[in-house]
């Protein structure tokens, strides 16, 4: 049986989360309560495995430091994460309540400021030179939001519209960690930059795959009630492209196009996507875009980290959580 593709850095990744336990530790218990609640919800550590392996690929030797960094941009993800449950009203991430469901929407957004906080200032403490790709990361996540936002609901959302959003939304803070990975491995700048285009088309295939789950998923695996993407209105590729079909395409820009949808209406409308060849479609763009990243992983040796690297992107996918 094959490896896990984390386990050259599994050593690492147990470190991480010791560290980001002890990092957003407060003199308010229920505080440190909060925001160890929503960092304990298994997530995948696609974020800090990027700038660990990217490190480790390109020879590095300042371990403590990528362990800082990754640590950091986790913590400032999860930030993000408390933040838009509140503003999509989301109840469950990754098969637990949300933040706010629990312990109430004010609270939750300090947690979520406070958790921002703790990670700059962590990275800031680990490799200040960086600073700037974790604030240009997270500066577009707040764009692709905010474009996100104004296409909700919207009939006329095209691939190109999407490709944008999930660009900055998802993949910049992914490309982040591995530009700061390769960074602190002392790596010169063309080698910087294509690691870090690398991450940003994996980020995006990551992306795409997680809006297929949110159509055709496993809510137990997923975490994530099925059909939540819809019921807010996000226009992702499924429905973008479901939207195209020529049978099926009209009663589904028919129901995307209501505000008032109800669960009832999500579910005819995942009925109708799954008619389409949407899914099928948006499988083949994921790994597409995915198969286009690895040329840019030439620029380093093999390794059992390169390999690694490799793996993830086939595992960002294959998954079905």
């Amino acid at each position: 049986m094959d490896e896990p593709w984390y386990s050259p850095i599994s050593e690492d990744l147990e470190k991480v989360e010791r560290l980001m336990m002890d990092t957003v530790r407060s003199k308010n218990p229920e505080l440190t309560e909060i925001c160890r609640y929503v960092l304990g919800s298994n997530g995948k550590r696609i974020r800090p495995s990027m700038c660990l392996l990217a490190h480790h690929a390109c020879g590095g030797k300042d371990v403590k430091r990528a362990i800082d960094a990754a640590t950091a941009i986790e913590i400032i993800h999860n930030a993000t994460l408390v933040h838009d449950d509140i503003n999509d009203r989301g109840e469950l991430r990754r098969g637990a309540q949300a933040a706010y469901k629990r312990y109430s929407i004010g609270r939750s957004i300090i947690a979520g400021d406070f958790m921002f906080a703790t990670g700059y200032r962590l990275i800031g403490s680990a490799a200040p030179e960086v600073v700037d790709y974790i604030v240009s990361a997270s500066a577009a996540m707040g764009a692709g939001e905010f474009d996100q936002k104004d296409l909700e609901h919207s009939v006329g959302a095209t691939e190109e519209d999407y490709l944008g959003i999930i660009e900055g939304k998802t993949a910049r803070l992914i490309e982040c960690g591995a530009k700061i990975g390769a960074f602190l491995a002392g790596s010169d700048s063309e080698t910087i930059y294509n690691l870090g285009e690398f991450a940003v088309r994996t980020g995006m295939a990551f992306q795409i795959v997680d809006d297929i789950l949110d159509v055709a998923g496993d809510e137990g695996k997923t975490g994530k009630r099925i059909g939540s993407d819809i019921m807010e209105g996000k226009p992702t590729l499924p429905t973008i492209y479901a939207m195209q079909d020529p049978v099926h395409g009209d009663a589904v820009r028919e129901l995307f196009s209501r505000k008032d949808m109800g669960w009832p209406e999500v579910s005819e409308a995942i009925a109708l996507i799954k008619r389409t060849d949407a899914v099928q479609r948006c499988l083949e763009k994921a790994r597409g875009i995915a198969s286009a990243s690895m040329p840019f992983l030439d620029a380093i040796g093999d390794s059992p980290y390169k390999r690694s690297l490799i793996a993830l992107s086939n595992f960002i996918v294959d998954r079905n959580r």
